[in-house]
């Protein structure tokens, strides 16, 4: 017999948002057999976090409504532990702190969200009667004969994953002014009794309103609209209009480079966020602006396997700072700008051991073009005058959402692109880059993100139909997971999340695409 999973495990409240039964995230609104194991999982982080964020931006939409019905949310995007978004159809600051009164109100009043499932025609018809066109345009593709819908007070919304049952267990959290928006600040992850900090991520942010605009040139903001661009042909102008941003932006790049007379171009950014590919097309305006560029990879300064720091788990952690020879890299670095011949290192992975690279010596109009983790790290390039340095972050930021609401995380587009990448050039399974990418994130938060606001400029990798693409790709790999794996129940997540996205051909796709360095095809050598 069926039960839902809040009956089975009966009093649950803050910290625990959802369940893992089997291997599969599921809400405490969901129906299981009642002897089925059940742990549940806290907003400390994965699907709790997400499942407490998606009922946030459920009840700060209700209350807008409630506010004034001629007024929309969108909630856009993260920044730092807070979720940013913005008002529709009011400025100033009043309206926020309305928002911020009416959020902690509702969930003082412990109000039920109920969840239920529709046939597609009766989900569209109770979205039409919320005026909710986004949400409309996406089910229209969505390939399943029954939609889940949120409920609270007469307002039914869709969502890509569970919601919580109560609105009073939304107990940590807070709403501030952000110019031009706000910001719904979460639970630390350290501590979640209490609420994060305000994270001082400006140029970040600042990119992420760039990004914005691209959307509106593309006149694609959510899914739904992507995939109206994929029915009616025009997807085609979509990808040559965001190819173009992406080469204006490189050719803008490397005249702020000439503009300061930098030598050495410090290239960093995440995982899967195309570093290398863009480090191949900013190498080639540099060469319209007259310079010719040599690229220094700082993995070549890997220290001798044995040699390498342990990390907690005791195994080598190749990502720390001092996996890397970087006092070999500054005595060459600044050799290289004195103008004298060095023989770089090639780090041989099969062995473990540093081995003689290639010599090199700048030209008259050289210039450095380093790539690597720690490239935005002060101390690896401390004495090396600043004069001389131009940085340049490099991350997947995701520019379209599902819908106004359902935000789509910047780190899945990029695990998506791992799983595909890993796949297709590696032979390594999904299950196994599931498995890694926990460690992948340690290694990003600890030695990556402190660091992003040192960059002179942030390049978004990201491209509006890559989901689209990926899709195909990574269903295959996700698909081979067997549900007994530890990492069936993420694979389950994603496969659900691409179900949004029309699939996409690649014919269109130019071979300089940094797409092109995940799913193959490229014109550029790796």
């Amino acid at each position: 017999m069926k039960k839902r999973i809040l009956d089975i495990v009966g009093k649950v409240d803050y910290p625990y948002t959802c369940a893992l039964v089997n291997n599969q995230r599921m809400g405490f609104l969901d129906e299981v057999e009642e002897t089925t194991r059940i742990k549940l999982l806290t907003v400390s982080e994965g699907e709790g976090r997400r499942t407490y964020e998606r009922t946030l931006a459920f009840i700060a939409s209700y209350c807008i409504r409630k506010i004034n019905p001629n007024l929309r949310v969108n909630i856009m995007h993260s920044y730092g532990d807070a979720l940013y978004g913005e008002i529709e159809g009011k400025d100033g600051k009043d309206i926020v702190y309305d928002l911020e009164g009416c959020l902690k109100k509702i969930t003082k009043e412990n109000k039920r969200i109920q969840k239920f499932m529709f046939t597609k025609e009766e989900a569209m018809r109770r979205l039409e009667s919320e005026n909710r066109k986004d949400d409309i345009k996406l089910l229209k593709y969505l390939s399943k004969d029954t939609i889940p819908l949120y409920f609270i007070d007469g307002y039914y919304v869709y969502f890509a994953g569970p919601l919580l049952p109560f609105t009073g267990m939304l107990k940590v959290f807070d709403v501030v002014p952000f110019d031009p928006g706000f910001l719904i600040l979460l639970p630390d992850r350290e501590n979640v009794n209490k609420v994060s900090k305000i994270a001082n991520r400006r140029k970040l942010f600042d990119t992420f309103q760039e990004s914005k605009q691209w959307v509106k040139s593309l006149q694609i903001s959510h899914v739904g609209d992507l995939n109206d661009a994929i029915t009616n042909g025009s997807i085609s102008t979509v990808i040559k209009v965001q190819e173009a941003l992406h080469e204006k932006k490189i050719s803008d790049i490397a005249d702020m480079i000439k503009a300061k007379g930098a030598r050495i171009v410090l290239i960093a950014g995440p995982s899967s966020s195309g570093k290398t590919t863009s480090a191949k097309r900013l190498r080639i305006q540099l060469r319209v602006n007259g310079f010719l560029p040599v690229v220094i990879s700082t993995d070549d300064y890997f220290v001798d396997r044995e040699r390498t720091p342990l990390s907690e788990d005791g195994k080598p952690d190749y990502d720390c700072f001092d996996a890397i020879d970087h006092d070999l890299l500054q005595r060459q670095l600044l050799a290289l700008l004195d103008g004298k011949e060095v023989q770089l290192p090639r780090y041989n992975f099969f062995t473990g051991k540093s081995e003689k690279g290639r010599k090199l010596k700048l030209k008259k109009n050289g210039i450095i073009v380093l790539e690597g983790i720690h490239g935005l790290n002060p101390a690896l390039t401390e004495k090396i005058p600043e004069r001389e340095k131009f940085r340049v972050y490099v991350s997947a930021l995701t520019q379209l959402n599902i819908d106004r609401i359902n935000r789509i995380p910047t780190r899945d587009t990029r695990l998506i692109r791992r799983i595909v990448r890993d796949k297709h050039f590696r032979g390594i399974s999904a299950a196994e880059t599931i498995k890694r990418w926990p460690t992948v994130i340690r290694g990003e938060e600890k030695y990556i993100f402190p660091y992003q606001e040192n960059a002179d400029i942030m390049f978004n990798s990201a491209l509006v139909y890559e989901l689209a693409v990926l899709r195909v790709r990574a269903e295959v790999a996700l698909r081979a997971i067997d549900y007994r794996e530890p990492e069936y129940g993420e694979s389950l997540r994603l496969l659900n999340f691409l179900s949004h996205f029309l699939p996409l051909l690649t014919e269109e796709i130019p071979p300089t695409s940094i797409l092109r360095e995940f799913i193959g095809g490229s014109s550029f050598k790796y």
